[in-house]
């Protein structure tokens, strides 16, 4: 793993305290939402919004920079059988 830290896989299922949780686990890591983004030439705003809400390109990135998967990050966004993301109209429908 990445500077040799190891992803604790006790994901909270809160959305506000996942969202800290996986700043935390990038910053653990010497990464952040914003080097994410240069990395990939967006803005910081254009991938944290996977910290709020569906966004499988940036969910992708951030899951590939903690060395996991998106389903793991965001288990209610993603079919548990296909893995495949749910789109975000079914996402906002069920809320």
């Amino acid at each position: 793993m990445k500077n040799g830290n190891t992803i604790a896989f006790s994901v909270p299922k809160d959305a506000g305290k996942r969202r800290e949780w996986i700043k935390y686990q990038l910053k653990i890591r010497g990464l952040s939402i914003a080097e994410l983004a240069r990395e990939h030439s967006a803005s910081r705003q254009a991938v944290s919004t996977a910290l709020v809400r569906s966004n499988p390109r940036w969910e992708h990135v951030i899951a590939e920079a903690l060395e996991t998967t998106p389903n793991t990050l965001w288990p209610e966004r993603y079919d548990p059988e296909t893995l495949i993301p749910i789109p975000r109209k079914m996402l906002e429908a069920a809320v």
